[in-house]
């Protein structure tokens, strides 16, 4: 159902605002927008057609195209990361690799990390109270996945 404040997107007035500029910048999520949602997130792979049309925008030298997400600089780099001309953030931005690079920017190389023990153990405990619930570390984060919650009220 569409929103009655969200108009469906003019094809035809996109082409044409496509064709008339010179400098575009595209930024996309991974998770959710270039990949479907899925109960295993390394289930989420890009298909052939994705990584196609990944490659054509970063072909045309007027655009500049960026994949910013939650994801690891692995997962990016290897997924994603033999497209020429493509820039990677992973980790919600912790990490930048600008098109054409090798090396990863770690935007957080001076930040305190001292939070993530806490934070994992209290994490750590709501995953033992809360079957089918994972927890994802990171080097910048902890995330706690609950998408596949068994409900104990039920059971």
């Amino acid at each position: 159902m569409i929103s009655q404040f969200t108009q469906p997107l003019n094809t035809s007035v996109l082409l044409n605002a496509y064709k008339s500029t010179q400098k575009r910048l595209f930024l996309f999520d991974y998770d959710g927008t270039l990949t479907p949602i899925v109960s295993n997130p390394a289930d989420a792979q890009p298909t052939v057609n994705l990584l196609h049309s990944l490659d054509a925008l970063c072909k045309d030298p007027c655009n500049t195209v960026w994949i910013i997400s939650g994801r690891d600089q692995m997962f990016l780099d290897t997924h994603l990361g033999k497209i020429p001309r493509l820039g990677l953030s992973a980790e919600h931005g912790s990490f930048m690799k600008k098109a054409g690079y090798n090396d990863w920017i770690d935007m957080l190389a001076d930040a305190d990390m001292s939070w993530k023990e806490v934070a994992l153990n209290i994490f750590e405990k709501y995953t033992r109270l809360n079957p089918g619930t994972v927890i994802e570390q990171k080097k910048s984060s902890i995330t706690w996945h609950y998408r596949n919650a068994v409900n104990t009220d039920e059971a």
